[in-house]
């Protein structure tokens, strides 16, 4: 298990745990055990990426062993010594060709859904996702061969793993993501499903 910085974050990085790892770290752990607030929240996170399992379930013909999650980062003050986070940062790296496998049949509205309204989805299971829509790329060291898609594949990634290696500035007004704000100062988890 990893342990926290002095910063009361994970230390530097992307740091690969299984779902149940990330449940021990940061749900089980004796410093949350007093936390009203990490169990509703982890129950919570696990009834939303259940539906992407019972699509996978659903359509499991139709997906040939392809996961919809092809993995789930974990970041802000839920990845942290702090006692009662107000909800769990996620992005969810979504099997581009999973999904398209499962689009158009019934209830894969949720593939929309999940991440149509951060709000709503904070109001109804307490995650706050982002969507990275995952692809398989062969030639990455030939970025000139890129496709469109595959050129927002990486960047998306590159994007949300820089943030949430960001601390939010205390001292600033605005808490949006500034120069000062720009240096890795902590680390996320990325959850193998």
């Amino acid at each position: 298990m990893l342990p926290f910085a002095a910063n009361g974050y994970l230390p530097l990085g992307r740091h690969s745990v299984s779902l149940h790892e990330a449940e021990s770290m940061l749900v089980s752990a004796s410093e949350f055990r007093d936390s009203p607030s990490r169990t509703e929240l982890w129950d919570g996170l696990i009834s939303y990426v259940d539906c992407f399992f019972a699509l996978e379930d659903a359509y499991a013909d139709a997906l040939n062993g392809m996961p919809l999650i092809h993995r789930m980062w974990l970041g802000g003050s839920f990845v942290s010594t702090k006692l009662d986070p107000r909800n769990i940062d996620t992005t969810l790296l979504i099997d581009t060709d999973a999904e398209r496998a499962v689009r158009g049949r019934p209830g894969s509205k949720w593939l929309t859904t999940a991440f149509q309204s951060r709000d709503r989805m904070r109001e109804k299971f307490g995650v706050s996702p982002v969507r990275i829509g995952y692809r398989r790329v062969a030639h990455v060291f030939e970025p000139e061969r890129f496709t469109p898609d595959e050129r927002t594949y990486f960047t998306e990634r590159g994007v949300w793993d820089d943030w949430w290696q960001r601390c939010r500035l205390s001292d600033q007004a605005d808490r949006s993501p500034s120069e000062r704000s720009a240096a890795p100062a902590r680390g996320y988890l990325e959850v193998r499903l």
